[in-house]
Protein backbone atom coordinates (compact mmCIF):
# COMPACT_ATOMS: atom_id res chain seq x y z
CA UNK A 1 0.00 0.00 0.00
CA UNK A 2 2.61 2.32 1.35
CA UNK A 3 4.68 1.57 -2.38
CA UNK A 4 1.49 2.46 -4.06
CA UNK A 5 0.70 5.84 -2.58
CA UNK A 6 4.83 6.48 -3.42
CA UNK A 7 4.22 6.09 -6.87
CA UNK A 8 0.62 7.53 -7.50
CA UNK A 9 0.23 10.03 -4.53
CA UNK A 10 0.35 13.40 -7.22
CA UNK A 11 -3.09 11.21 -8.79
CA UNK A 12 -4.71 11.49 -5.36
CA UNK A 13 -4.39 14.55 -5.18
CA UNK A 14 -6.30 15.43 -8.68
CA UNK A 15 -8.69 12.48 -7.78
CA UNK A 16 -9.56 14.65 -4.78
CA UNK A 17 -9.82 17.89 -6.52
CA UNK A 18 -12.08 16.12 -8.78
CA UNK A 19 -15.30 15.77 -6.65
CA UNK A 20 -14.69 19.37 -4.83
CA UNK A 21 -14.77 20.95 -8.29
CA UNK A 22 -17.66 19.19 -9.14
CA UNK A 23 -19.93 19.62 -6.08
CA UNK A 24 -19.55 23.42 -6.71
CA UNK A 25 -20.51 23.24 -10.38
CA UNK A 26 -23.32 21.36 -9.61
CA UNK A 27 -24.60 23.17 -6.68
CA UNK A 28 -23.98 26.50 -8.37
CA UNK A 29 -25.29 25.31 -11.67
CA UNK A 30 -28.53 22.84 -10.79
CA UNK A 31 -29.28 23.98 -7.22
CA UNK A 32 -29.70 20.73 -6.20
CA UNK A 33 -29.24 19.03 -2.77
CA UNK A 34 -26.15 18.15 -1.65
CA UNK A 35 -24.51 15.76 0.49
CA UNK A 36 -21.25 16.75 1.12
CA UNK A 37 -19.67 13.70 2.41
CA UNK A 38 -21.33 11.11 -0.05
CA UNK A 39 -20.83 13.46 -2.78
CA UNK A 40 -16.68 13.85 -2.20
CA UNK A 41 -16.20 10.19 -1.52
CA UNK A 42 -18.18 8.61 -4.56
CA UNK A 43 -16.62 11.67 -6.59
CA UNK A 44 -12.92 10.79 -5.38
CA UNK A 45 -13.65 6.80 -6.72
CA UNK A 46 -14.99 7.51 -10.31
CA UNK A 47 -12.70 10.48 -10.61
CA UNK A 48 -10.33 9.72 -13.74
CA UNK A 49 -7.43 9.81 -11.65
CA UNK A 50 -8.25 7.10 -9.47
CA UNK A 51 -10.25 5.39 -12.05
CA UNK A 52 -6.84 5.34 -14.03
CA UNK A 53 -4.63 3.84 -10.83
CA UNK A 54 -7.11 1.10 -11.01
CA UNK A 55 -6.74 0.33 -14.59
CA UNK A 56 -2.86 0.67 -14.74
CA UNK A 57 -3.02 -1.50 -11.55
CA UNK A 58 -5.10 -3.93 -13.15
CA UNK A 59 -3.22 -4.02 -16.64
CA UNK A 60 0.28 -4.85 -14.41
CA UNK A 61 -0.94 -7.34 -12.54
CA UNK A 62 -2.47 -9.16 -15.51
CA UNK A 63 0.53 -8.51 -17.94
CA UNK A 64 2.91 -9.99 -14.95
CA UNK A 65 0.86 -13.03 -15.11
CA UNK A 66 1.30 -13.42 -18.86
CA UNK A 67 4.60 -12.97 -18.70
CA UNK A 68 4.59 -15.84 -15.82
CA UNK A 69 3.04 -18.14 -18.23
CA UNK A 70 6.20 -17.84 -20.70
CA UNK A 71 5.01 -14.63 -22.89
CA UNK A 72 7.85 -12.73 -24.38
CA UNK A 73 7.08 -9.01 -25.24
CA UNK A 74 10.94 -7.72 -25.31
CA UNK A 75 9.05 -4.19 -26.64
CA UNK A 76 6.81 -3.63 -24.46
CA UNK A 77 4.49 -3.22 -27.52
CA UNK A 78 1.70 -5.45 -26.10
CA UNK A 79 1.54 -4.15 -22.52
CA UNK A 80 1.47 -0.46 -24.40
CA UNK A 81 -1.51 -1.66 -26.42
CA UNK A 82 -3.08 -3.53 -23.43
CA UNK A 83 -3.09 -0.83 -21.19
CA UNK A 84 -4.64 1.41 -23.37
CA UNK A 85 -7.67 -0.81 -23.57
CA UNK A 86 -7.68 -1.37 -20.06
CA UNK A 87 -7.36 2.52 -19.57
CA UNK A 88 -10.29 2.89 -21.94
CA UNK A 89 -12.57 0.26 -20.28
CA UNK A 90 -11.95 1.99 -16.65
CA UNK A 91 -12.57 5.01 -17.75
CA UNK A 92 -16.28 4.10 -19.62
CA UNK A 93 -17.03 2.14 -16.34
CA UNK A 94 -16.10 5.37 -14.47
CA UNK A 95 -17.74 7.74 -16.86
CA UNK A 96 -21.51 5.72 -16.67
CA UNK A 97 -21.04 6.11 -12.64
CA UNK A 98 -20.29 9.84 -12.81
CA UNK A 99 -23.36 10.43 -15.55
CA UNK A 100 -25.19 8.14 -12.54
CA UNK A 101 -24.03 10.02 -9.27
CA UNK A 102 -24.75 13.59 -11.11
CA UNK A 103 -27.56 12.55 -12.25
CA UNK A 104 -26.65 14.69 -15.99
CA UNK A 105 -28.55 13.37 -18.98
CA UNK A 106 -27.50 10.94 -21.39
CA UNK A 107 -24.03 12.06 -23.14
CA UNK A 108 -23.92 15.62 -21.09
CA UNK A 109 -21.84 13.78 -18.15
CA UNK A 110 -20.51 11.61 -19.84
CA UNK A 111 -18.76 14.19 -22.18
CA UNK A 112 -17.84 16.58 -19.00
CA UNK A 113 -16.22 13.40 -17.41
CA UNK A 114 -14.15 12.80 -20.62
CA UNK A 115 -13.32 16.01 -20.61
CA UNK A 116 -11.27 15.92 -17.68
CA UNK A 117 -9.69 12.21 -18.43
CA UNK A 118 -8.29 14.57 -21.42
CA UNK A 119 -7.20 17.42 -18.87
CA UNK A 120 -5.15 14.10 -16.76
CA UNK A 121 -4.03 13.11 -20.13
CA UNK A 122 -2.56 15.99 -21.40
CA UNK A 123 -1.00 16.74 -17.93
CA UNK A 124 0.73 13.50 -18.07
CA UNK A 125 2.32 13.84 -21.25
CA UNK A 126 3.61 17.25 -21.15
CA UNK A 127 4.86 17.06 -17.30
CA UNK A 128 8.46 16.15 -16.85
CA UNK A 129 8.02 15.72 -12.48
CA UNK A 130 5.42 14.97 -9.84
CA UNK A 131 4.72 18.33 -9.18
CA UNK A 132 5.00 19.31 -12.70
CA UNK A 133 2.06 16.92 -12.94
CA UNK A 134 -0.22 18.95 -10.57
CA UNK A 135 0.57 22.42 -11.90
CA UNK A 136 -0.10 21.35 -15.13
CA UNK A 137 -3.09 19.89 -14.73
CA UNK A 138 -4.30 22.51 -12.08
CA UNK A 139 -3.87 24.96 -14.88
CA UNK A 140 -5.26 23.55 -17.46
CA UNK A 141 -8.56 23.05 -15.40
CA UNK A 142 -7.85 27.07 -15.45
CA UNK A 143 -7.92 27.62 -18.89
CA UNK A 144 -10.54 25.23 -19.79
CA UNK A 145 -12.96 26.25 -16.89
CA UNK A 146 -11.44 30.31 -18.69
CA UNK A 147 -13.23 29.12 -21.91
CA UNK A 148 -15.94 27.76 -20.84
CA UNK A 149 -17.56 29.75 -17.57
CA UNK A 150 -19.88 31.48 -19.83
CA UNK A 151 -21.35 28.59 -21.22
CA UNK A 152 -22.36 26.84 -18.03
CA UNK A 153 -25.63 27.56 -17.43
CA UNK A 154 -26.52 27.09 -20.96
CA UNK A 155 -24.58 23.78 -21.16
CA UNK A 156 -26.80 22.34 -18.05
CA UNK A 157 -30.08 23.77 -19.69
CA UNK A 158 -29.76 22.91 -22.92
CA UNK A 159 -31.44 20.35 -24.97
CA UNK A 160 -29.83 21.14 -27.99
CA UNK A 161 -26.52 21.02 -27.84
CA UNK A 162 -24.87 17.42 -29.57
CA UNK A 163 -23.17 15.89 -26.55
CA UNK A 164 -22.64 13.10 -28.17
CA UNK A 165 -20.28 14.48 -31.41
CA UNK A 166 -18.44 16.28 -28.87
CA UNK A 167 -18.36 13.22 -26.71
CA UNK A 168 -16.68 11.14 -29.72
CA UNK A 169 -14.43 14.19 -30.37
CA UNK A 170 -13.01 13.83 -26.72
CA UNK A 171 -12.94 10.12 -26.75
CA UNK A 172 -10.56 10.41 -30.20
CA UNK A 173 -8.14 12.97 -28.40
CA UNK A 174 -8.30 10.15 -25.27
CA UNK A 175 -6.73 7.99 -27.93
CA UNK A 176 -4.19 10.51 -29.13
CA UNK A 177 -3.07 11.49 -25.47
CA UNK A 178 -2.88 7.49 -24.19
CA UNK A 179 -0.58 6.95 -27.34
CA UNK A 180 1.71 10.04 -27.15
CA UNK A 181 1.76 9.11 -23.39
CA UNK A 182 2.85 5.77 -24.68
CA UNK A 183 5.40 6.40 -26.86
CA UNK A 184 7.83 7.51 -23.37
CA UNK A 185 7.68 3.38 -22.73
CA UNK A 186 8.04 2.43 -26.15
CA UNK A 187 10.89 4.42 -27.42
CA UNK A 188 12.60 4.92 -23.13
CA UNK A 189 15.10 7.61 -25.15
CA UNK A 190 12.17 10.20 -25.46
CA UNK A 191 13.01 10.37 -21.44
CA UNK A 192 16.26 10.40 -21.42
CA UNK A 193 18.55 13.62 -21.17
CA UNK A 194 20.55 12.81 -24.30
CA UNK A 195 17.44 12.73 -26.65
CA UNK A 196 17.23 15.93 -28.69
CA UNK A 197 14.72 18.66 -26.29
CA UNK A 198 13.00 19.63 -30.19
CA UNK A 199 11.28 15.55 -30.41
CA UNK A 200 10.23 16.10 -26.89
CA UNK A 201 9.12 19.78 -27.96
CA UNK A 202 7.23 18.09 -31.06
CA UNK A 203 5.04 15.52 -29.04
CA UNK A 204 3.98 18.45 -26.86
CA UNK A 205 2.78 21.14 -29.33
CA UNK A 206 0.92 17.66 -31.22
CA UNK A 207 -0.54 17.01 -27.59
CA UNK A 208 -1.74 20.72 -27.16
CA UNK A 209 -3.07 21.19 -30.94
CA UNK A 210 -5.10 18.56 -31.09
CA UNK A 211 -6.65 19.48 -27.42
CA UNK A 212 -7.03 23.21 -28.49
CA UNK A 213 -8.89 21.71 -31.58
CA UNK A 214 -11.29 19.40 -29.56
CA UNK A 215 -11.86 22.48 -26.91
CA UNK A 216 -12.45 25.03 -30.21
CA UNK A 217 -14.67 22.28 -31.70
CA UNK A 218 -16.82 22.23 -28.22
CA UNK A 219 -17.27 25.81 -28.36
CA UNK A 220 -18.25 25.89 -31.88
CA UNK A 221 -21.08 23.32 -31.25
CA UNK A 222 -22.00 25.26 -28.81
CA UNK A 223 -22.21 28.72 -29.54
CA UNK A 224 -24.35 26.44 -32.72
CA UNK A 225 -27.13 25.20 -30.61
CA UNK A 226 -27.19 29.06 -28.93
CA UNK A 227 -28.08 29.65 -31.98
CA UNK A 228 -30.25 27.48 -33.23
CA UNK A 229 -32.43 27.95 -29.66
CA UNK A 230 -32.26 31.67 -30.58
CA UNK A 231 -34.25 30.83 -33.88
CA UNK A 232 -36.44 28.51 -32.39
CA UNK A 233 -37.82 30.94 -29.85
CA UNK A 234 -38.16 33.57 -32.22
CA UNK A 235 -39.72 30.84 -34.64
CA UNK A 236 -42.02 30.11 -32.00
CA UNK A 237 -43.30 33.85 -31.28
CA UNK A 238 -43.70 34.31 -34.67
CA UNK A 239 -46.26 31.57 -34.71
CA UNK A 240 -48.04 32.51 -31.54
CA UNK A 241 -48.23 35.80 -33.48
CA UNK A 242 -49.39 33.83 -36.59
CA UNK A 243 -51.99 31.69 -34.69
CA UNK A 244 -53.11 34.82 -32.73
CA UNK A 245 -54.27 35.91 -36.02
CA UNK A 246 -55.48 33.21 -37.68
CA UNK A 247 -57.81 32.60 -34.23
CA UNK A 248 -59.58 36.13 -34.54
CA UNK A 249 -60.35 35.09 -38.32
CA UNK A 250 -61.52 31.85 -37.79
CA UNK A 251 -63.34 33.46 -34.74
CA UNK A 252 -65.18 35.26 -37.26
CA UNK A 253 -66.27 32.39 -39.63
CA UNK A 254 -67.40 30.58 -36.63
CA UNK A 255 -69.43 33.46 -35.86
CA UNK A 256 -71.23 33.72 -39.13
CA UNK A 257 -71.60 29.84 -39.18
CA UNK A 258 -73.11 29.94 -35.64
CA UNK A 259 -70.54 27.36 -34.41
CA UNK A 260 -68.27 28.10 -31.36
CA UNK A 261 -64.93 29.48 -31.30
CA UNK A 262 -63.61 26.34 -29.38
CA UNK A 263 -65.07 24.31 -32.44
CA UNK A 264 -61.66 25.71 -33.82
CA UNK A 265 -59.17 25.20 -31.09
CA UNK A 266 -60.87 21.38 -30.71
CA UNK A 267 -59.72 20.47 -34.59
CA UNK A 268 -56.59 22.46 -34.25
CA UNK A 269 -55.25 20.31 -31.08
CA UNK A 270 -57.17 16.79 -32.47
CA UNK A 271 -55.35 17.27 -35.23
CA UNK A 272 -52.45 17.99 -33.92
CA UNK A 273 -52.64 15.10 -31.74
CA UNK A 274 -53.15 12.81 -34.62
CA UNK A 275 -50.42 14.02 -36.51
CA UNK A 276 -48.20 12.97 -33.33
CA UNK A 277 -49.65 9.77 -32.99
CA UNK A 278 -49.37 8.53 -36.81
CA UNK A 279 -45.53 9.44 -36.28
CA UNK A 280 -45.26 12.84 -37.97
CA UNK A 281 -42.29 15.30 -37.82
CA UNK A 282 -42.66 18.25 -35.00
CA UNK A 283 -43.07 20.71 -38.10
CA UNK A 284 -45.76 19.00 -39.18
CA UNK A 285 -47.31 18.32 -36.42
CA UNK A 286 -47.10 22.18 -34.94
CA UNK A 287 -47.62 23.18 -38.47
CA UNK A 288 -51.36 21.16 -38.79
CA UNK A 289 -52.40 22.58 -35.43
CA UNK A 290 -52.20 25.68 -37.12
CA UNK A 291 -53.45 25.35 -40.35
CA UNK A 292 -56.41 23.23 -39.46
CA UNK A 293 -58.15 26.03 -37.82
CA UNK A 294 -58.35 28.09 -41.75
CA UNK A 295 -60.21 24.87 -42.92
CA UNK A 296 -63.46 26.56 -43.38
CA UNK A 297 -62.39 29.75 -43.63
CA UNK A 298 -64.07 29.95 -47.28
CA UNK A 299 -67.94 30.22 -45.23
CA UNK A 300 -66.88 33.69 -45.18
CA UNK A 301 -67.93 33.84 -48.50
CA UNK A 302 -71.16 31.49 -48.08
CA UNK A 303 -74.68 33.22 -47.68
CA UNK A 304 -75.46 34.14 -44.26
CA UNK A 305 -78.99 32.49 -44.65
CA UNK A 306 -77.58 29.41 -45.90
CA UNK A 307 -75.24 28.64 -43.01
CA UNK A 308 -77.35 29.62 -40.31
CA UNK A 309 -80.59 27.23 -41.86
CA UNK A 310 -82.15 25.09 -39.69
CA UNK A 311 -83.60 23.02 -41.62
CA UNK A 312 -82.50 20.70 -44.60
CA UNK A 313 -80.51 22.42 -47.41
CA UNK A 314 -81.63 22.00 -50.56
CA UNK A 315 -80.08 20.91 -53.89
CA UNK A 316 -79.32 24.01 -54.97
CA UNK A 317 -78.66 25.62 -51.51
CA UNK A 318 -75.79 22.64 -50.52
CA UNK A 319 -74.16 23.05 -54.10
CA UNK A 320 -73.99 26.42 -52.81
CA UNK A 321 -72.53 25.27 -49.30
CA UNK A 322 -70.13 22.93 -50.90
CA UNK A 323 -68.53 25.79 -52.78
CA UNK A 324 -66.66 26.64 -49.16
CA UNK A 325 -64.27 24.46 -49.73
CA UNK A 326 -63.23 26.05 -52.94
CA UNK A 327 -63.08 29.59 -51.53
CA UNK A 328 -61.28 28.13 -49.00
CA UNK A 329 -58.53 27.53 -51.28
CA UNK A 330 -59.32 30.96 -53.24
CA UNK A 331 -58.63 32.98 -49.99
CA UNK A 332 -55.06 31.32 -49.21
CA UNK A 333 -54.05 31.17 -52.80
CA UNK A 334 -52.07 34.45 -52.73
CA UNK A 335 -50.71 34.04 -49.21
CA UNK A 336 -47.23 31.73 -49.02
CA UNK A 337 -45.29 30.19 -46.45
CA UNK A 338 -46.14 26.42 -45.15
CA UNK A 339 -48.54 26.90 -42.96
CA UNK A 340 -50.40 28.61 -45.29
CA UNK A 341 -49.62 25.99 -48.30
CA UNK A 342 -50.77 23.14 -45.82
CA UNK A 343 -54.07 25.14 -45.12
CA UNK A 344 -54.93 25.74 -48.14
CA UNK A 345 -55.15 22.08 -49.35
CA UNK A 346 -57.00 21.48 -46.14
CA UNK A 347 -59.47 23.88 -46.82
CA UNK A 348 -60.08 22.42 -50.15
CA UNK A 349 -59.38 18.39 -49.49
CA UNK A 350 -61.15 18.10 -45.73
CA UNK A 351 -64.79 17.47 -47.29
CA UNK A 352 -63.55 14.37 -49.47
CA UNK A 353 -63.87 11.07 -48.89
CA UNK A 354 -61.96 8.18 -48.58
CA UNK A 355 -63.86 6.23 -50.99
CA UNK A 356 -63.94 8.79 -53.76
CA UNK A 357 -67.79 9.92 -52.85
CA UNK A 358 -66.86 13.11 -51.31
CA UNK A 359 -66.50 16.97 -52.88
CA UNK A 360 -65.69 19.57 -54.49
CA UNK A 361 -62.66 17.20 -56.56
CA UNK A 362 -63.93 13.48 -55.72
CA UNK A 363 -60.52 12.35 -54.52
CA UNK A 364 -60.27 8.74 -53.49
CA UNK A 365 -58.18 7.28 -51.11
CA UNK A 366 -54.02 8.34 -50.88
CA UNK A 367 -54.77 10.71 -53.56
CA UNK A 368 -56.06 13.24 -50.67
CA UNK A 369 -53.24 14.88 -49.12
CA UNK A 370 -52.25 13.83 -45.28
CA UNK A 371 -53.21 16.90 -43.50
CA UNK A 372 -56.95 17.11 -44.91
CA UNK A 373 -57.18 13.24 -44.32
CA UNK A 374 -56.56 14.26 -40.55
CA UNK A 375 -58.46 16.92 -40.48
CA UNK A 376 -61.45 15.26 -41.67
CA UNK A 377 -61.90 12.72 -38.92
CA UNK A 378 -60.81 15.89 -36.58
CA UNK A 379 -63.84 18.17 -38.06
CA UNK A 380 -66.47 15.23 -38.17
CA UNK A 381 -66.12 14.13 -34.61
CA UNK A 382 -65.99 17.38 -33.20
CA UNK A 383 -69.32 18.32 -35.72
CA UNK A 384 -71.04 15.42 -34.04
CA UNK A 385 -69.85 15.56 -30.44
CA UNK A 386 -71.17 19.76 -30.93
CA UNK A 387 -74.59 21.30 -30.32
CA UNK A 388 -75.45 22.92 -33.75
CA UNK A 389 -78.47 24.60 -34.88
CA UNK A 390 -79.40 22.14 -36.78
CA UNK A 391 -78.83 19.04 -34.11
CA UNK A 392 -78.12 18.54 -30.58
CA UNK A 393 -74.60 17.35 -29.46
CA UNK A 394 -73.90 13.39 -29.59
CA UNK A 395 -72.10 11.86 -26.23
CA UNK A 396 -68.13 11.11 -26.68
CA UNK A 397 -68.89 7.09 -27.44
CA UNK A 398 -71.36 7.83 -30.11
CA UNK A 399 -69.22 10.08 -32.01
CA UNK A 400 -66.08 7.85 -31.65
CA UNK A 401 -68.28 4.53 -32.86
CA UNK A 402 -69.68 6.74 -36.01
CA UNK A 403 -65.87 7.71 -36.99
CA UNK A 404 -64.73 3.71 -36.41
CA UNK A 405 -68.38 2.78 -38.64
CA UNK A 406 -66.98 5.32 -41.91
CA UNK A 407 -63.35 3.40 -41.45
CA UNK A 408 -62.02 2.81 -45.10
CA UNK A 409 -65.21 4.37 -46.17
CA UNK A 410 -65.14 8.29 -45.02
CA UNK A 411 -62.33 8.11 -43.73
CA UNK A 412 -58.93 7.29 -43.77
CA UNK A 413 -58.09 3.84 -41.74
CA UNK A 414 -54.58 4.71 -40.74
CA UNK A 415 -56.24 7.92 -39.66
CA UNK A 416 -58.79 6.48 -37.91
CA UNK A 417 -56.90 4.03 -36.02
CA UNK A 418 -54.49 6.48 -35.03
CA UNK A 419 -57.82 8.06 -33.44
CA UNK A 420 -58.77 5.03 -31.73
CA UNK A 421 -55.62 4.71 -30.10
CA UNK A 422 -55.41 8.36 -29.03
CA UNK A 423 -58.58 8.67 -28.11
CA UNK A 424 -57.78 9.55 -24.26
CA UNK A 425 -56.17 12.61 -25.48
CA UNK A 426 -59.36 13.72 -27.81
CA UNK A 427 -61.32 13.40 -24.77
CA UNK A 428 -59.08 15.21 -22.46
CA UNK A 429 -59.18 17.94 -25.59
CA UNK A 430 -62.92 18.11 -25.87
CA UNK A 431 -63.05 18.78 -21.80
CA UNK A 432 -60.56 21.19 -22.35
CA UNK A 433 -62.06 23.39 -25.06
CA UNK A 434 -65.83 22.63 -23.76
CA UNK A 435 -68.19 25.04 -25.07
Amino acid sequence: MLEVLQIYWPKFITAAWFPILNLILVWYYKQEKLYLFERILSGFFVSPSFVAIIGQELCIYIYKFILSCGFNDKHYTFFIIFNIAMDALTIIIGGMLFSRLTQLNKFLGATIYMQYVCIERLAMVISISYFSYIAWYLLLQFIVGFFTIKDMPYMFNSESIKWKNIFFYLVGLFYVLDMLYGAFFLFPELANDVINIGTIFWLDTLAFINSAFVLGYQKVAISVAHEYDTNIKYYERLQSGQENIIIRLTEISEAKSGETGQHVRRVAEYSKLLASTMGMNTSDIENIKIAAMMHDLGKLLISHDIIEKTDKLTEEEYEIMKQHAKYGWDILSNSEGEIIAMARVIALEHHERWDGQGYPQGLRGDDISIYAQIVSVADVFDALSSERAYKPAWDLEKSKNEIIKQRGEQFSPAVVDAFIKCFDGIKAIHEQYED
